[in-house]
């Protein structure tokens, strides 16, 4: 007697598409877990889904009643997409992830929203002796976090984030050995000077870029000081607005503010600003960058989230423009900054309906080809938060690129566009699995 395999149900259009018989044994994936299935065909619509029966629930450790897409892969069938998405811990006594677990509850919904499943996981959840992971998954948006074992994903959306000292030495190993077997986006595009030196080979970017350079001397800082009376210095590999400073050539030497603290220092002596500084960011390589000026105060810039799609195309889904505080050199949301619409901020600053249209139509042209420019030589970018400054003659200028970036600034906008910030990394990992 033949072994009895789960059901899998078919519309009889489905079964004609995908040239399969009543009663026939077919492989059915779901991520890199695959079973064998008996083929049931009915007279129901054609829809290109499938319901999880229960026996299939058993087999696949999914929720029963749920559909998924399915499309023929190879001599197999596939349901999902299946996605994970890798962040850096969970926080058992908060039942919760953090700063990004609305982010991630939203993902998830979006997902199965598209008919596929989605969960969360860290590095150290991956078992690779059994090529599984233990992940958290939700079965509705306001239920607590329930935790299961799960194939590898079709796709990884990458927003790990290096907050803590403690990370397991074997973390990186795990995460590009990973990598090297599903397709991941967002991860590292590189130190914001390899970028800048790339954009920098674009003709019609290069004009929008300020002066950057990596920061070598005392020397180097009094030239850049002689020639733009203000610089900024930065981490090549910091986020946040963490680690900035801001050095200012006035009257009687010079000022130096930095993004840690709110209080103003002045001296006379380069030599003791360059020791501050670098007691500030002990051992890490820095940047020094053309301040640009600004009309009025306080200061501000803009970002742009730029995102691919369905059909993995590029465009810009929303534009905020951030506001920074007088005791704030940056203009980042959790040291105080709060976001407006880019009209009413350039408004504010005295320019005119036409200019300020221009301006929006300019930046947008320009950060789509960035965004284009800085994924031919990344390993697979989804979106990119892009910030950009519009001086007091108008001139848009871009100041750098985030690989992993926040939704705040856009939720202060609008929350449907904050809805459709979260839904578009899990509509680029639909396309990416194929479906």
């Amino acid at each position: 007697m033949s072994k009895e395999y789960p059901e899998l149900h078919l519309s009889s259009d489905q079964a004609a598409l995908l040239g399969i018989d009543f009663k026939e044994i077919c492989r059915l994936a779901l991520g890199n877990k695959i079973i064998r299935v008996t083929a049931d065909i009915t007279d129901d619509g054609g829809e290109s889904l499938t319901t999880i029966t229960p026996e299939l629930s058993l087999a696949l450790n999914l929720p029963e009643g749920w559909e998924f897409n399915l499309r023929q892969d190879g001599d197999k069938l596939r349901i999902g997409p299946l996605v994970a998405i890798m962040t850096d811990a969970y926080h058992p006594k908060r039942a919760s992830f953090g700063s990004q677990d609305s982010f991630f509850r939203g993902l998830l919904s979006s997902m199965n929203q598209l008919n596929g499943w989605a969960y969360v996981f860290t590095p150290q959840d991956i078992n690779w002796q059994k090529n599984r992971i233990y992940g958290y998954y939700l079965l509705s948006p306001r239920r607590n976090w329930q935790r299961a074992w799960f194939p590898f994903p079709d796709v990884c959306y990458n927003r790990y984030f290096k907050h803590s000292s403690t990370v397991p030495a074997n973390t990186p190993v795990s995460m590009a050995r990973l990598q090297g077997r599903v397709k991941t986006f967002n991860s590292h595009i590189g130190t914001k000077i390899k970028v800048h030196r790339q954009l920098a080979q674009e003709p019609d970017i290069a004009a929008h870029l300020p002066d950057t350079r990596l920061f070598s001397s005392v020397g180097q800082l009094s030239s850049m000081l002689n020639k733009y009376r203000a610089v900024y210095i930065k981490p090549v590999n910091g986020s946040q607005g963490q680690g900035i400073a801001k050095v200012n050539k006035i009257n009687r030497g010079y000022s130096v503010k930095t993004s840690s603290a709110s209080k103003e220092f002045k001296h006379e002596s380069l030599a003791e600003i360059m020791k501050m500084i670098r007691s500030a960011s002990p051992g890490k390589q820095l940047i020094i960058q053309q301040a640009i000026r600004v009309s009025g105060q306080p200061h501000f810039d803009f970002r742009l989230l730029i995102q691919r799609d369905l059909r993995g195309h590029w465009s810009v889904t929303g534009i905020a423009a951030r506001i920074g505080t007088k005791a704030t050199i940056t203009t980042n949301l959790h040291t105080g900054g709060h976001a407006v619409s880019l009209p009413k901020v350039l408004e504010s600053r005295g320019f005119g309906a036409q200019q300020i249209a221009t301006i929006q139509q300019e930046m947008e042209g320009l950060a789509l080809r960035i965004a284009k420019t800085i994924a031919k030589s990344a390993r697979l970018i989804g979106e990119l938060g892009l910030d950009f400054m519009v001086d007091h003659r108008g001139k848009v200028w871009f100041l750098e690129a985030n690989p992993k970036p926040a939704r705040a600034s856009f939720a202060q906008i609008d929350k449907d566009l904050r809805s459709q910030t979260i839904a578009r990394p899990m509509e680029f990992a639909y396309y990416l699995a194929g479906f």
